[in-house]
This record gives structure tokens, C-alpha cells and sequence, in this order.
């Protein structure tokens, strides 16, 4: 299902991302802030194997930039608890020089608009590392409000640096209060 914002769209990812995904995965920038999964190789058949895993437990999309139809990254839920109605929300973004342009913040957006209304869930959350604040902030204009703080959760560069856990609910008047 494709999911257009004014900004960007989220789509089914395809094999023909594969070279793209494994193009931006290799640019240190975009990688630095993510888990353990992209420090590494990661070549066009882990983008492939990827997009054709059927994992039931999550929905993932392709983000295409809709001024210039560019596939510009991923997003995703995952996780998904259908007892307790909740799930994790994920996002990769790249080259840079996409950043900072307001995708992050709408596909958040619209990704944690699909988790309330169509999967029925309660709460979306995630974590977002201390070393990444432009990303903290896209969040919370997303309706994301910090719940929790993991001190020395994440090795990066050297050292540890400390988690944020964030998270949005289905009553916040940016996602319909509910509706």
C-alpha cells in the first residue's frame, strides 16, 4: 500500500532498490547513527534478501522524494504486538544532502499514522541515540515524546553513548485523537 505525503511516498520496497540501499548504506554519515545491522559490508544481495523477507511481524516501505521521484530511504514498523498494541518505528535516510529537508519528519508521520489506523495500534515508539539531536527533533514534531533515558546503551566512535526512548500514542491530536 502506498502511503503519499506532501513530501515523500512510502511504497513496497523493490528489487530494483537494491543497488540504491546498498549505495546509501555505505556512506559512513548515514550508517553512523543506525544499529549494528549496517556497520559492515552490506552489499546489493543483503538489500535483496532483505526486501524479499516476508517477516509477518513487520511492514517496511521504500521512501521515494516526491519532487524528484529519488529513492531516498527506508521506514518501517517492527515488532508488532497486536495483544498490547504496540510496535517499533524505524528510518534510514541518505545521501546528507537529503537531510534536514522535513522526509524524516513526514514519513515518521505518516508511518505511525498507518500503526493507529490501519494496524490498531495504541503506541508507536523508538530509540533515538543522544549523538543524533536533528533526528530527536524531527521526532518530536512528529508527536514523539521522550519516555525513557538508557545511559552508555550504544557503543559509537570509541565510547558509549546514552539512548532516548521515545514514543507516540493513537490520542495525540496530530494522529485524529483516535479516530
Amino acid at each position: 500500500m502506498d502511503i503519499c505525503g506532501e513530501l515523500v511516498k512510502l511504497r513496497a520496497p523493490l528489487p530494483e532498490d537494491a543497488p540504491f540501499m546498498a549505495d546509501l548504506i555505505s556512506i559512513p554519515e548515514v550508517t553512523r547513527t543506525l544499529d549494528a545491522w549496517a556497520h559492515g559490508p552490506y552489499s546489493i544481495q543483503h538489500a535483496l534478501d532483505w526486501i524479499n523477507r516476508h517477516d509477518p511481524s513487520q511492514v517496511n516501505w521504500a521512501i521515494d522524494c516526491l519532487e524528484d521521484g529519488a529513492f531516498i530511504g527506508v521506514t518501517g514498523l517492527r515488532d508488532l504486538d497486536f495483544r498490547d498494541r504496540n510496535c517499533e518505528w524505524g528510518i534510514w535516510i541518505g545521501p546528507p544532502s537529503r537531510w534536514n529537508r522535513g522526509y524524516g519528519t513526514e514519513a515518521c508521520r505518516l508511518a505511525t499514522a498507518f500503526a493507529f489506523r490501519e494496524l490498531g495500534m495504541e503506541k508507536v515508539y523508538l530509540k533515538v541515540y543522544e549523538t543524533n539531536p536533528g533526528a530527536r527533533r524531527a521526532y518530536e514534531k512528529a508527536g514523539y515524546r521522550v519516555e525513557g533515558t538508557l545511559p552508555r546503551d550504544h557503543w559509537w566512535e570509541g565510547g558509549f553513548t546514552t539512548s532516548h526512548l521515545m514514543a507516540a500514542y493513537r490520542d495525540d491530536p496530530m494522529y485524529g485523537g483516535g479516530r
